[in-house]
């Protein structure tokens, strides 16, 4: 079976296709790389096929209609593709040439997430986090997962855990991973914030004998970064301090850390950071720190869900240093998010059920 997957190079997407295809050894894997000639003719493809999505295209107008929109290597490299199974991308600007792509080798059209403003009614089937699912036009071609879909697992972290320990000539006691998102219109953590993360974690440290590993996205403010750098970075509890500008001799820190932690903290502002950290089978803080309002966005529903279901704890930062010692001394361990096998079950169903058509 050979999956296409179309790439808009957002590591966030890359990181839900990818989880999926890992998932499926059985098929033969394509990457492409989508690239439009400009912002102004992904956006009215993406409006065109909202508008006719439904209605049958010559392929040599959908031909067109490509050709018009992509840089000729992008095109090129899709009209090499004589023949495909599956289809899939994540992501709004992905979205339209995976539907006119599947209608040229007649092959079954995924998206992960809702794309915008195309929507999912067209696709032979969407992969919906909680937070869309009353988004779905259709219901017969929708697979809910309460995340997304991400490379993550606890299998593969055990895995890579005893290796990185030797690597690093890591002491053995607790871990604490930290994972700094950045900012959106709900939240942001600032600079006076990092710094009172700092202190959590150093007398955190060193109350429990524990060591405190720390990334930041290419979205954590650089003063908030400079802080944690300049409090944290050094002290020698902390053995791994990860910015997307280091270099490293790890093959992937992020999962590193992920592996290598008991515990982690994670900003509630990244939803897919989140996902991933419920998904790797470690204890789980959710870090709130919006400001106490009546409404928050939807993702806080799903977080709400998760620790309901024992998947995440939450926590703001007045809070945090308490529950941190609680969380490590207790024994009791979270479940993880199977979000990534969800999805794979429901594109494997589609495939055996149009085989028996």
């Amino acid at each position: 079976m050979k999956v296409v997957i179309l790439s808009d190079q957002k590591p966030g997407h890359y990181k839900q296709s990818l989880g999926i295809v890992e998932k499926m050894p059985e098929c033969r894997t394509v990457w492409l790389e989508i690239q439009f000639r400009c912002k102004w003719r992904d956006n009215l493809l993406r409006v065109f096929m909202c508008l006719f999505g439904g209605v049958p295209l010559p392929i040599s107008f959908i031909h067109r209609l490509l050709r018009w929109s992509l840089i000729p290597e992008s095109y090129n490299a899709l009209v090499q593709h004589q023949a495909a199974d599956i289809i899939l991308s994540t992501g709004s600007s992905v979205a339209a040439v995976n539907l006119l792509l599947g209608r040229i080798l007649r092959a079954m059209t995924v998206t992960c997430r809702r794309p915008s403003p195309v929507g999912t009614r067209y696709f032979d089937l969407a992969i919906l986090p909680m937070i869309s699912w009353h988004h779905a036009a259709r219901k017969d071609n929708i697979c809910r997962t309460i995340g997304v879909p991400n490379p993550i697992s606890p299998e593969s972290l055990d895995a890579k855990q005893k290796q990185l320990e030797s690597e690093l000539n890591l002491s053995d006691c607790p871990r604490i991973g930290v994972l700094l998102g950045g900012t959106d219109r709900h939240e942001t953590i600032t600079r006076d914030e990092a710094e009172w993360l700092s202190e959590i974690c150093q007398v955190t440290a060193e109350k429990m004998d524990a060591q405190i590993l720390v990334t930041t996205s290419r979205r954590t403010p650089s003063d908030v970064t400079a802080s944690m750098v300049s409090t944290v970075k050094h002290a020698d509890w902390c053995p791994l301090f990860i910015t997307p500008d280091t270099s490293s001799e790890l093959e992937d820190p992020y999962q590193a850390i992920l592996a290598l932690s008991d515990l982690l903290i994670v900003t509630a502002d990244s939803f897919s950071m989140v996902c991933e950290a419920a998904s790797s089978g470690r204890k789980v803080i959710v870090l709130i720190l919006s400001k106490e309002k009546t409404r928050l966005p939807k993702r806080y529903e799903v977080y709400r869900y998760m620790e309901e279901h024992s998947i995440v704890s939450r926590c703001r930062l007045d809070g945090l240093e308490a529950h941190l010692a609680n969380a490590l001394a207790s024994e009791m361990s979270n479940k993880s998010l199977q979000d990534t096998e969800t999805a794979v079950g429901a594109i494997r169903q589609w495939v055996a059920n149009r085989s028996s058509i």
